[in-house]
């Protein structure tokens, strides 16, 4: 027991972090309405910033340069001094970077999203994240970092007399979180900005009415937000290092500590993340060390813990969760009903087929890319698009079909030039991909069940807790995934009736770019859309569509809506799975990185981008996506697109969120129709043209 207190105690400084981040989600949520999945990047760049200062005298400006000159540039760093800045101005300067990106936040981001449905607010903020990532590594470079300690950081040989050595640091940031929880507590409850904030955040036309403004408020909420964000990132960055991704991934226990919080309650915030901070840092540390814990539980019990007691406390109080009064918000968008489907799929498949016949080498590859994207945006179609439930951990779920199909199909032989060999239970194509994904399905099911007493963006932080957990409980598991577990799973390829259909040459020369898996893809990719086309149009389409316009309209009409959603989330998974499975055998070398969840919430954000409800939007999307076909084809005819190309993902992310929100396909369809009608209204072409004429 002496031990086990020992280890929590060292778990302090992580909970400070996960308090002081919560913290900031609590307090741009009540201001605004959001939960801001950037909050980690907003601490990461005001530490960058601070580091820069220290270190090298300058500022790095949260922008880029993409002018194609080297006389006409866009200013982006500023040199201060030639050398190391003192402490306070470097503090200081570092605070107002935070505030100017908390008021770009709310201006450039948040403001126009203020009626956008919560899908398009947490699209705007994963712009938002992938953005100042993408900025971060431009601006600052690859290289983890290691910052100094502004706070006391020698270690205390026997803290408490328990034998273990404790850092002060840790304790230090514990402490300041415990008392801004007191201060902030204090500040909400007993001044006018504090009342006004919860008056907005309970009715906000209660409180436009009583004279206040809430778009003032939600502007210093964010400032506020990304003040404590930025302290949060300083005190931390020592501890942890600091690069792009670092402090922006531990926004994850920090929306939980926040959730636990109700989103409206700093100072039980502040006691979960400290708490998370002790089990998942501490605890979780020394128990496997105990001869009675589980073996092939030690992979993941970190993440595993603090997504127990999330899902706990949101099953016990989800229907108490706050949702804010705004004026007027907008539904998700339209989803269409799929018209002419004969026509529609037969001319894609020709143009497919066609540069299968054309493509070669990396081009292939990227077509091949593309497709396999699509189809894991098709099930992201069917449970936000067709019934409104928000999951971050689809890709997660695919990645559980890679993993097991891998493991299913390996026979203990040796694949290609990987020096492992995987044993497992031999079975052929395709009887082991259709258990890869009854696996994912499960898997799938179970991620889903927290969304029978959880919705809207609550329900995406479990999923995304809960796609970290799967990650270090299954993919890193040596007993589940085998000898790769730690390093790299090979995968063997599919064969039907003696016919290779893997994307590997059958010659010996490695070349990965067979016109036979191109033809096998694309039939799946048909398949799938097909049955997602159809699901749409028949009686579970509408039954699903019911019960994402109004649950309880939809409970009174006599659907099961807990029925529903779990058939919603067992189709998706399982449509994932098919995509995962087709991404083993392209790969044919399985990485755990491939899955991360930047990854993950960067599928979505793709999907949102072509167009979320509908089929054609998740074609567009996958073309859209990293080391897809329109992001290869910019890596070869722009010089440095590649460079740019996250960056102006976030952007375009965001403006379409705002300019957009049914996505490019849709749009697209929308000026064809209205040019169409055009057409037929005034007779052809020529009066088109004489209309637009000066």
């Amino acid at each position: 027991m002496k031990d086990l207190i020992a280890y929590a105690l060292l778990g302090l400084g992580a909970g400070g972090l996960y308090a002081l981040l919560g913290t900031g989600v609590v307090v741009a949520f009540r201001g605004s309405g959001v939960i801001n999945f950037a909050h980690g990047a907003l601490a990461m760049y005001s530490a960058f910033t601070y580091d820069e200062l220290r270190h090298r005298g300058r500022i790095a400006l949260p922008w880029f340069d993409i002018l194609p000159t080297h006389t006409l540039n866009l200013p982006v760093h500023i040199t201060l001094k030639h050398g190391p800045m003192p402490f306070v101005p470097s503090f200081a300067i570092a605070l107002l970077m935070a505030v100017l990106l908390g008021l770009g936040c709310h201006f450039l981001v948040f403001r126009p999203l203020r009626n956008a449905p919560p899908l398009g607010k947490v699209i705007g903020s994963v712009g938002i994240m992938l953005y100042l990532q993408a900025v971060a590594v431009l601006n600052f470079g690859t290289e983890n970092r290691q910052g100094e300690s502004i706070v006391p950081n020698k270690p205390w040989r026997n803290f408490l007399g328990l034998g273990k050595a404790f850092q002060q640091n840790k304790l230090w940031i514990a402490l300041f979180a415990a008392l801004l929880g007191v201060g902030l507590w204090a500040f909400y409850r007993y001044t006018r900005f504090g009342l006004a904030t919860r008056a907005a955040a309970s009715n906000e036309k209660g409180a436009t009415v009583l004279g206040y403004n809430p778009q003032l408020l939600a502007a210093t909420s964010w400032v506020m937000a990304s003040v404590l964000g930025a302290i949060a990132g300083i005190l931390y960055a020592p501890i942890s290092g600091l690069d792009a991704s670092s402090l922006t991934t531990f926004v994850i226990p920090s929306l939980s500590a926040a959730l636990v919080g109700s989103l409206s309650s700093v100072p039980i915030t502040i006691v979960a993340g400290l708490f998370l901070g002790m089990l998942s840092e501490g605890v979780a540390e020394k128990l496997p060390t105990y001869g009675w814990f589980p073996h092939w539980l030690s992979s993941g019990i970190k993440q595993i813990i603090p997504l127990f007691v999330v899902i706990v406390v949101l099953y016990i109080r989800g229907d108490k969760l706050p949702v804010r009064g705004t004026i007027s918000q907008l539904r998700l968008p339209r989803s269409p009903e799929p018209k002419h489907l004969v026509r529609n799929t037969a001319i894609p498949v020709a143009v497919v087929l066609l540069l299968v016949n054309i493509f070669t080498g990396p081009w292939e590859l990227a077509l091949n890319t593309s497709m396999i994207a699509a189809i894991m945006m098709l099930s992201l179609v069917v449970l936000v698009g067709y019934i409104g439930q928000i999951s971050l951990a689809n890709l997660t779920l695919a990645g559980v079909a890679s993993f097991s199909v891998a493991r299913f199909a390996a026979n203990g032989k040796q694949i290609g030039l990987l020096p492992v060999k995987l044993t497992g239970l031999n079975l052929p194509f395709p009887f082991s991909a259709i258990l890869a994904v009854a696996v994912a399905t499960i898997v799938g099911i179970v991620v889903g069940f927290p969304a029978l007493r959880i919705r809207g963006v609550q329900l995406a932080v479990v999923t995304i807790t809960a796609s970290t957990a799967i990650t270090e409980f299954y993919f890193k598991n040596k007993t589940l995934v085998g000898q790769g577990a730690q390093t790299a799973t090979p995968v063997r390829d599919p064969s039907l009736f003696g016919v290779n259909l893997g994307i590997r040459s059958d010659k010996g020369n490695h070349l990965t770019d067979r016109w036979q898996f191109s033809v096998f893809n694309l039939v799946v990719l048909v398949l799938v859309a097909l049955a997602v086309a159809n699901l749409r149009r028949g009686g579970t389409g509408r039954r699903f569509l019911a019960v994402r316009s109004n649950e309880r309209a939809a409970a009174a009409a006599g659907i099961d809506v807990a029925r529903t959603k779990l058939l919603a989330f067992g189709i998706s998974s399982a449509i994932a799975g098919i995509g995962g499975v087709m991404f083993a055998y392209k790969a044919t070398t399985l990485d755990l990185s491939t899955f991360n969840i930047f990854s993950g919430i960067a599928i979505l954000a793709f999907a949102y981008l072509g167009g979320v409800t509908s089929v054609s939007g998740a074609m567009v999307g996958g073309m859209l996506t990293a080391a897809g076909l329109i992001t290869y084809t910019g890596n070869n005819f722009f010089h440095g697109f590649d460079k740019f190309s996250q960056a102006i993902g976030g952007i375009s992310l965001i403006v379409t969120a705002i300019l957009n929100p049914i996505g490019i396909s849709a749009g697209l369809q929308e000026s064809a129709h209205a040019i169409a009608a055009k057409f037929r209204t005034r007779g052809g072409v020529t009066e088109i043209l004489s209309g637009v004429s000066p």
